[in-house]
């Protein structure tokens, strides 16, 4: 997989911030899942915009208030 736009590194370290946020655990879950599904579909712009995808990572990290 061409992972240029979202490294595995970077996919992996942002798992471990969502694991340490204070947040719900369903709150978890579905940001893991956002990521997933930012990082597994990174080289299709039909699902997600390339240019867009710093700040949906951005987006995802925001702790919840």
């Amino acid at each position: 997989m061409d992972d240029k736009l979202y490294p595995l590194s970077q996919f992996e370290q942002d798992l471990e911030t969502i694991r340490n946020m204070n947040a719900s655990h369903e709150s978890k879950i579905e940001k893991g899942n956002a990521l997933k599904h930012l990082y597994y579909n990174q080289n299709n712009p039909d699902i997600v915009e390339p240019f867009s995808i710093a700040d949906i990572r951005e987006n995802i990290l925001k702790e919840d208030k």
